[in-house]
């Protein structure tokens, strides 16, 4: 009861949270409700929202180690795909850091967030950002190959790897870096993770498989 409270505050003095409270309840209803996946993932914003709504605001990924360790790797440069984006929090700080990059996720709630993020930005990053909602195992639409990729907190929830990378190979142009990051252990633990990597090796044979 106190965490409601205390949201309902948030949600009164915060504007920036009022309008993506606004998006998440509109286009989660407007989506294929009955997918499971699909479901799932939207699931992952309607609870944020109730739990812990400054973690939609960008001030609160401003900082964050992951984004922020992408650049470490040079590797992972050119026209850039983050599969499996969520909110595009990440996606536009890289952005705004000069690096291009299309995000895409399964979740018409997480892409409908971060294009009203994008659209908040100055238009020397909208040009470098885009997103959309897509199936990374899909065939990709008709559009140039990307130079390399990431992915943050995704295969953490994925059963079988198999059919992502595979789907991979049609994203990106041949011998593409694909830079992956993972929770360690148990850390952010909720009940979609179905593995649990506790060292480099334990990650490089799930992705073995």
């Amino acid at each position: 009861a106190l965490t409601n409270i205390m949201n309902s505050l948030v949600f009164l003095t915060d504007g920036e949270l009022r309008r993506i409270r606004k998006i998440i309840t509109t286009t989660a209803r407007r989506s294929d409700r009955g997918n499971a996946v699909i479901d799932a993932c939207n699931d992952v914003y309607i609870k944020r929202l109730a739990i812990n709504p400054n973690a939609l605001k960008m001030s609160f990924w401003a900082n964050h180690f992951e984004w922020q360790a992408v650049k470490d790797y040079p590797e992972i440069k050119g026209n850039i795909l983050d599969f499996g984006c969520g909110s595009g929090h990440s996606d536009i700080l890289l952005a705004r850091n000069g690096m291009q990059v299309h995000g895409i996720d399964l979740s018409p709630v997480g892409i409908a967030i971060a294009n009203y993020l994008r659209s908040l930005e100055p238009d020397e990053v909208k040009n470098i950002i885009s997103f959309s909602v897509d199936d990374v195992t899909k065939a990709p639409p008709n559009r140039e190959p990307f130079d390399s990729a990431w992915t943050s907190h995704v295969f953490e929830h994925i059963v079988e790897p198999g059919p992502v990378l595979r789907g991979l190979h049609q994203w990106l142009k041949p011998n593409a870096h694909i830079l992956i990051s993972v929770p360690l252990g148990h850390a952010y633990d909720d009940p979609g993770h179905v593995n649990h990597f506790s060292n480099t090796n334990e990650l490089k044979a799930f992705l073995g498989k």
